[in-house]
């Protein structure tokens, strides 16, 4: 019986391939620099060059698949004026197993360690799925969009994110449950950093049953769970309870409803940092730039420390697609009104956030896209502004070159900020790419 089963193991690992993936991709850039920087004058535009060598390895039996990849970013910062060298570790580590049929399981780790750009590494929303304080240049959905500090320009950053998902068809024809937990830690680690991006942490968790009662509609119940402590002693714990109706009008429209509610508890930082402390210094420990911000207007009433709300939590979303060999079309417009967790002062409110997106294949090797969207807080609630938008271009030359263009900008107001912040980026990246068989 043993023979047999180690047969049957040697058959299905030699039936297995492992495959190998390397890229090198140049990104050159120039980006804009904050007009509110202390210290000497700053020349108003910077040039940037980041330097990212990917290896990737994945292996596929069939029923499993396991990949993992490693992927530093070397970048080159104001390479015109002062110039200095930022090095990130980013890795991700995904696992799918079927271990019978109608099931499947997932796992995934990623991880960002390093000096991080909060601008020109950060996603203007994020894919399906993705964390939105990952760095990394995801396309722009209808994530929310997160607000840019005002302390400084980099920070000694750590992003990770563990989620282990599972996926069922079990219930019958049409049911699908799936369910998926998970531990998120984020933000600044030195105290400098924290100053601009408080650290946090915490547990998710999340249940959705869905039903298909025709090819064309689909409803869903979803149950959300979130809890983040902050380093500055902040806590938000936000349960959403939504139901979601999805409905294919025709071949190239569909549509998207959802209605629920959340429940937020949140606790009120107990450490503020002072702007004119004297003890901060106008500098981060490792030389960066910091920020000042102004605070205008009258003293704003104490909140209370601690506070429980119900919160609104509607979706509407439309998708359009043109499919075509020489002009394949994706769109979409969305729009949210959600209980949202500011990741820079842990503050919980609703707030709206509109979005649209949209993605022009012209041929099998040329692709246009662009995205906008603006995020604001709703009910009387405080809490920034921001206006986004960004367009990009990719050409495959061959299957081992390809090259892209992208152009990103952002306009953010802050209730405590005497003026408005403007930022802008411009880049030109080349890859180099090899796949292969091992």
């Amino acid at each position: 019986m043993l023979d047999a089963a180690l047969a049957s193991l040697w058959l299905e690992v030699a039936s297995a391939s492992v495959t190998y993936s390397t890229a090198a991709r140049v990104d050159t850039r120039a980006r804009s620099m904050d007009a509110q920087a202390t210290g000497e004058p700053v020349a108003p535009v910077a040039a940037d060059m980041d330097i990212v060598p990917t290896l990737g390895l994945k292996y596929d039996d069939g029923s499993a698949v396991a990949s993992v990849q490693y992927a530093p970013r070397i970048s080159f910062r104001e390479a015109t004026t002062a110039p200095r060298t930022e090095v990130q570790h980013v890795g991700r580590l995904l696992g799918d197993w079927r271990p019978s049929r109608g099931l499947t399981l997932h796992g995934t780790q990623e991880f960002v360690l390093g000096q991080v750009n909060l601008f020109t590494n950060l996603p203007l929303g994020g894919g399906p799925g993705d964390d939105p304080t990952v760095p990394g240049d995801t396309p722009a959905t209808d994530l929310p969009i997160q607000p840019l500090p005002e302390g400084v320009d980099t920070v000694f950053f750590l992003s990770s994110l563990t989620t282990l998902a599972a996926e069922t068809v079990w219930l019958g024809p049409g049911w699908r449950l799936s369910g998926s937990a998970g531990f998120s830690a984020s933000g600044g680690l030195d105290d400098a950093a924290k100053e601009a991006v408080p650290f946090q942490y915490g547990p998710r968790a999340q249940l959705s049953l869905g039903y298909s009662p025709a090819p064309r509609h689909t409803l869903a119940t979803t149950v959300g769970y979130t809890d983040s402590r902050f380093s500055t002693g902040a806590r938000a714990t936000v349960t959403t309870f939504t139901g979601a109706w999805t409905h294919r009008l025709d071949r190239r429209t569909s549509l998207e409803a959802g209605v629920g509610v959340g429940v937020a508890y949140s606790v009120r930082a107990t450490e503020d940092a002072a702007a004119d402390d004297p003890e901060t210094p106008d500098t981060t420990a490792s030389g960066h730039r910091r920020l000042t911000t102004l605070q205008v207007g009258d003293t704003p009433a104490a909140d209370p420390a601690q506070r429980l709300e119900l919160l609104p939590d509607l979706t509407l979303a439309v998708s359009y697609r043109v499919p075509s060999r020489v002009a394949d079309f994706n769109g979409r417009l969305s729009a949210r009104v959600t209980p949202f967790v500011d990741r820079l002062t842990g503050l919980v409110y609703p707030r709206a956030d509109l979005t649209l997106n949209g993605t022009w294949a012209l041929g099998p090797r040329f692709r246009l896209s662009g995205t906008g969207g603006s995020a604001f807080a709703v009910g009387g609630a405080v809490g920034d502004r921001q206006v986004v938008g960004g367009v990009g271009a990719g050409w495959t030359l061959n299957r081992w070159v390809a090259l892209e263009v992208d152009t990103r900008t952002a306009w953010t107001r802050s209730p405590d900020v005497e003026a408005a912040r403007m930022v802008w980026s411009a880049t030109l990246g080349l890859t180099v790419q090899k796949t292969g068989i091992l």
